[in-house]
């Protein structure tokens, strides 16, 4: 884990508990991971659940190498794909408070040779997914650029450019990868740093997270994420290295370590706090087929009526669910390596377990 570095390093974790808490929340918690991955010898999951920035408990079931047989455990790292959007809307919502940008900002602002379209998208569009811009994958697609080939921002940014918008900005949710791809270019025009070091800066270090935005990378201790057909597994990866989307890569618990800066505002304080659900727009019922319910999205997160945060990850056989409970005191994450299990179901039960 030596790329993950800012606090006490790993122990050597097997599946099961970290804590005991003299109740039976860890023996139900390890009954939900274990219906999610009934058997050990494929592809699995670890999760882990925060209370008030505390690991209470984590656990992993399966293999994150078929090839090795290494086992998951606690301290395995995975892509956490569109879990890293916050993140990057976080990082805006940082810098709108520093006065170094406004998220009424029209996104030609920065853009070297913006098409005529980008005067009327706002950042706010691009955070909240209403700018009506098609995802960069289909648009690298459409030109013969598959995910097995190498592609990475300035490609993704090109095709983004000289395409055309599929609806008028600002009118409705229409979820877009492209939306967070120029979002994390706009903060690059206006911190001069990379979009990576700048995470690590502001957000990673101050709050002692082993996490890291490294897109296309093996880093020490990262599952391998697979493809099942027929009972087969196929290793799943991709050399496209966009970033401000996703390849956020750590490991669960650190996500619920993370999660308490949504109570405690030490990063971004109240500004980021009032922001991350300030002006939320409905989505409806369009990401109902992929298990989320209704709600309205803010920065980077979903809000739900019960004014619970969600949000789930899925990219190249890496599947994921972050969730922070209504008074913000305690998190879930579930995260997978192979495509089968139900981990929204999965984070839904453990986050029931541990806030009756």
């Amino acid at each position: 884990m030596a790329v993950l570095t800012g606090v006490a390093g790993p122990q050597a974790y097997a599946t099961g508990a970290v804590t005991a808490t003299g109740d039976d929340r860890e023996k139900r918690s390890a009954a939900v991971l274990q219906a999610l991955v009934p058997s050990q010898d494929g592809p699995g999951c670890a999760a882990a659940v925060g209370e008030r920035g505390n690991v209470v408990w984590e656990a992993g079931r399966g293999k994150a190498d078929l090839a090795t047989g290494r086992a998951i455990t606690p301290e395995t790292v995975f892509d956490m794909a569109s879990n890293s959007k916050q993140f990057t809307a976080d990082a805006a919502l940082l810098l709108a408070g520093r006065n170094q940008l406004a998220l009424t900002d029209p996104l030609s602002d920065y853009l070297d040779d913006p098409p005529a379209w980008a005067r009327d998208v706002t950042l706010s569009d691009l955070m909240r997914h209403t700018s009506g811009i098609t995802d960069y994958q289909d648009l690298l697609e459409a030109k013969g650029i598959e995910v097995t080939d190498p592609a990475g921002q300035q490609e993704a940014i090109a095709a983004i450019v000289a395409s055309q918008p599929e609806q008028p900005p600002g009118k409705a949710f229409s979820y877009s990868n492209s939306n967070y791809v120029l979002l994390a270019h706009a903060i690059e025009k206006v911190t001069g740093k990379p979009f990576p070091a700048f995470l690590q800066e502001e957000f990673f270090t101050p709050l002692k997270l082993r996490m890291k935005l490294s897109p296309a990378v093996d880093v020490p201790g990262k599952a391998k994420s697979y493809d099942e057909k027929d009972g087969a597994f196929t290793p799943n990866s991709s050399p496209w290295k966009q970033y401000g989307d996703g390849s956020v890569q750590s490991t669960p618990g650190e996500f619920v370590r993370w999660a308490d800066n949504y109570r405690t505002g030490r990063v971004g304080g109240t500004e980021l706090l009032t922001g991350v659900t300030e002006g939320a727009v409905s989505v409806g019922d369009v990401l109902r087929a992929r298990g989320v319910p209704e709600g309205h999205y803010g920065a980077g997160i979903l809000v739900l009526p019960d004014k619970s945060l969600v949000h789930r990850g899925d990219w190249e056989g890496f599947h994921s669910t972050f969730k922070v409970s209504p008074d913000r005191d305690t998190a879930v994450t579930v995260v997978c390596n192979g495509d089968s299990p139900d981990h929204f179901r999965a984070a839904n039960q453990l986050l029931d377990i541990w806030t009756a």
